[in-house]
């Protein structure tokens, strides 16, 4: 049985900064680099690792816990109760080799994403260990070496592993001011160090601008501080994720008072928690500005002050500002791709087809097959794979689109149930398995489904466009 799938990732070199100690990724993007990091700090381990993560479903990270555990490492794994439950089948392992422990506590979350490897370097940000968070939804990472950073962030995992969570938690962060060579590191933990304070603080200092992308931003001492800041004449864009628009959310608050807010427009989610501040300091952790966040959740901050890294987070924001301020998060969607090219765009966000594998389009009998989940997901949709009849099933609002390997007829339901050729002209067309994956003609799906498609024989270019 094979699975499906496209997800957003695209290979970039690592970004490079004057700082030799910190780097940085940006899933989805780079996420191929950060699960290769991942499992490259826990291969790495010589004596400990100890991890505290919101969520895991990788299978390849699962199985280099267990190998490092293996092989004498000790190894300690922390999860959210409801999340090791989700995930149960792809953790359990980690359970029965007695290397797992989660919060047992429904009311509040263990929302941490950090590992630390051998007392010294700490792999941190907003990405869980899960398909989406690496290959789909807007993250960051950082790795940072630093024995001090590592001990706090050590201190804190230990109170978990035994049994210290949420408020329960004490205050005890051996080194909340680090120096990692040029850079100055602040670094608190939630709820007992009052993170939404620290915030604060940090907006009141701002001179000029503060730019944020946040999944849930419902904070009101954090937003009223920065409409002060507003009021003060600093600049304010953000972002906010399109699904978590509700009546706490600040976005109208902020928009009112001046800021250049925005929704997100990626199909998954937006799903970082960074500020920047006058291009010197940089916010981000696990830490959503909500109330939750800062009374009942496990999390970690840091406010890390650095012009380079500041730049860096920067960059990123400026990229998807750009791209979402300019595009409808549910309208007028743009998909662009090309034959033996293993990446697309979606409204302008470089996607990989596959992680790891590198699935191209392909040109067969005059037509381009493609491996079509992404697509799909992208439009909106919803896609199903038989394997006892090696059936494809698509599906995007009333339309409903069966296809079968080998065969050179698709069901299309839309509402009339409706036998159609692939291709009238060429019988030969017919969806197939390629190196494991399975290809579609891509015209034939897109038109069924509403959109308009456009072959540029010049570029060998294809564009798909979804009135939505």
């Amino acid at each position: 049985m094979f699975i499906i799938f496209l997800v957003l990732s695209l290979s970039f070199p690592l970004y490079t900064l004057s700082q030799p100690n910190i780097s940085i990724w940006f899933p989805p993007t780079q996420g191929n680099e950060v699960k290769s990091e991942i499992i490259s700090l826990i291969n790495s381990a010589s004596k400990s690792l100890y991890a505290a993560v919101y969520d895991i479903n990788d299978s390849d990270i699962v199985s280099a816990l267990l190998s490092a555990h293996k092989k004498g490492i000790n190894v300690k794994v922390v999860m959210d109760d409801v999340q090791a439950e989700t995930e149960k089948d792809i953790v359990s392992p980690l359970n029965s080799a007695g290397i797992l422990k989660t919060d047992n506590n429904k009311s509040a979350l263990m929302h941490n994403k950090f590992v630390v490897i051998d007392g010294s370097k700490v792999l941190t940000g907003s990405t869980n260990w899960t398909e989406n968070c690496l290959f789909y939804n807007n993250n960051n990472s950082l790795l940072i070496i630093s024995d001090k950073l590592a001990v706090d962030y050590t201190t804190e995992f230990n109170e978990m592993w035994n049994g210290k969570f949420g408020s329960s938690s004490p205050a005890n962060t051996p080194y909340p001011h680090v120096i990692v060579g040029t850079t100055d590191i602040q670094c608190y933990f939630a709820p007992e160090d009052n993170v939404e304070d620290h915030i604060v603080s940090e907006i009141i200092s701002a001179k000029s601008y503060i730019d944020f992308a946040t999944f849930t931003f419902t904070s009101v001492p954090i937003s009223n501080e920065i409409m002060q800041k507003i009021q003060e004449g600093v600049k304010v864009k953000g972002i906010y994720e399109t699904r978590q628009a509700s009546q706490y959310c600040t976005y109208d608050n902020l928009k009112t008072a001046g800021a250049n807010v925005i929704y997100d427009g990626n199909p998954k989610t937006m799903h970082d928690k960074f500020f920047l501040i006058d291009g010197q300091t940089v916010i981000t952790g696990s830490y959503n500005p909500t109330k939750r966040a800062n009374t009942e959740n496990d999390e970690n901050l840091l406010i890390i002050k650095d012009s380079s890294i500041a730049k860096t987070y920067e960059s990123e924001f400026n990229k998807l500002f750009s791209m979402w301020s300019n595009s409808s998060t549910s309208d007028n969607l743009t998909i662009i791709l090309n034959p033996d090219n293993p990446y697309m765009t979606v409204n302008g966000l470089k996607q990989e087809i596959d992680p790891g594998r590198e699935t191209k389009p392909v040109i067969k009998n005059s037509r381009t097959l493609v491996p079509i989940r992404a697509i799909i997901e992208a439009l909106g949709g919803s896609i199903d794979w038989n394997d006892t009849e090696k059936m494809v099933t698509i599906t995007l609002k009333d339309t409903t689109i069966k296809l079968w390997i080998n065969k050179p007829q698709a069901e299309v339901d839309a509402p009339l149930l409706i036998l159609k050729w692939i291709d009238e002209s060429n019988h030969k067309v017919v969806p197939e398995i390629i190196n494991g994956r399975t290809m579609v003609p891509v015209r034939f799906i897109a038109e069924n489904l509403g959109c308009n498609v456009d072959w540029d024989s010049n570029t060998k270019t294809i564009t798909i466009k979804y009135p939505g």
